[in-house]
């Protein structure tokens, strides 16, 4: 009997995900995944909703569109040129980035996704990405770490979540949302 309830129990314990109101980075990423909920609108309104702000927000968001999935799924890559800049003896290093930016949309909610895919630059040196919430950092190739990672973190951080506050009130701005041409 103790095996069957295992059993049964054993789906709900695998899709439990802790959820964050806002996105932070760690080493491994964003943590987490944002939940919004938009009492009275519909998947379908949440879904065109997207669309559009992704089309006033996002270059390319025809060609920036890499999953579909009609009033339930969205995923767009989203290249933020200029992303982050980090000073170093007098020089200052800019590395341009790529997100993953997805939304599940299910019951009048939004789940964000975001992801890191590349953080990369012509002139800066490659990096890693290390340490906790107190100690992020980018080391360079010499193991040392640059300084003002903790205002490059916070930049990305801030532009993740900038994206959440935009989507957020474009939806709720209480316009009824016409169909995409």
């Amino acid at each position: 009997m103790r095996l069957l309830i295992l059993f049964f129990m054993l789906p709900a314990f695998l899709s439990a995900q802790k959820i964050a109101d806002k996105f932070t980075l760690s080493p491994a990423g964003f943590e987490d995944s944002v939940i919004r909920d938009y009492p009275g609108k519909s998947d379908s309104d949440l879904f065109l909703a997207t669309r559009r702000w992704a089309s006033n927000m996002i270059s390319n968001p025809k060609d920036a569109i890499s999953r579909e999935v009609e009033n339930q799924y969205l995923e767009y890559k989203v290249f933020v040129p200029q992303a982050i800049s980090i000073k170093d003896n007098g020089q200052v290093y800019t590395w341009d980035a790529m997100f993953d930016l997805a939304f599940r949309y299910k019951d009048g909610s939004i789940r964000y996704d975001v992801e890191i895919v590349e953080l990369s630059s012509p002139e800066a040196p490659t990096f890693q990405i290390v340490g906790g919430r107190d100690d992020w950092a980018f080391f360079a190739l010499n193991n040392e770490p640059y300084p003002l990672t903790t205002d490059a973190r916070m930049v990305l951080e801030e532009t993740v979540n900038d994206w959440i506050r935009g989507v957020s009130a474009y939806v709720n701005r209480g316009a009824e949302i016409p169909e995409e041409d």
